[in-house]
């Protein structure tokens, strides 16, 4: 029984101590990476369930939201309600575009999955191969790129898309 309480105490202790340092090396080596990309352009397309396909140079001049998500992850469900306010709320501008990309693969399984849930974002696919500045083995997985399709922030894990901060960095990003 002490012997658990003391694996239990340390573990507490090493959490309490080492997850700050954590989060600073993993913001660190996201600023790193959006500073090593942020003067390349990236050749990216996705496939919507229509068998459109929509690339990063039709976007330029928009600021682009990608979203990596499965059905299968709960961080990613977490998000989605979030995620598709989002996008009703910025529809009518003309200035951002959402794009929620499912990671699996299977447009007609995420697609059911939207219709399900009365979601109205529209999914997509990759239909090429994430860049190196972009590619990630985590999701959910936000990626936001300006109007000049540059790496504003790539943000692993979930994030909180009824922010008020967020949303008005957005905006900001899309009046620059």
């Amino acid at each position: 029984m002490t012997k658990r309480v003391n694996c239990n105490l340390l573990l507490l202790v090493s959490l309490l101590f080492c997850t700050p340092f954590l989060g600073k090396a993993s913001k660190r080596c996201v600023v790193e990476e959006e500073n090593k990309s942020r003067t390349e352009g990236y050749d990216l397309s996705f496939r919507d369930s229509k068998n459109n396909v929509v690339s990063l140079d039709q976007l330029k001049g928009k600021v682009v939201v990608i979203n990596l998500w499965a059905t299968w992850c709960p961080p990613c469900l977490a998000e989605m309600p979030s995620l598709d306010q989002l996008y009703k709320d910025f529809k009518g501008n003309d200035s951002i575009v959402i794009l929620a990309v499912d990671m699996d693969g299977n447009l007609s399984t995420s697609k059911k999955f939207m219709a399900k849930r009365k979601y109205s974002l529209p999914v997509y696919q990759l239909n090429s191969a994430l860049p190196n500045g972009l590619s990630t083995k985590s999701i959910p997985t936000t990626i936001i790129l300006d109007k000049a399709g540059k790496l504003v922030i790539k943000h692993v894990g979930g994030m909180n898309f009824w922010s008020q901060k967020f949303r008005k960095s957005l905006m900001d990003l899309s009046k620059e």
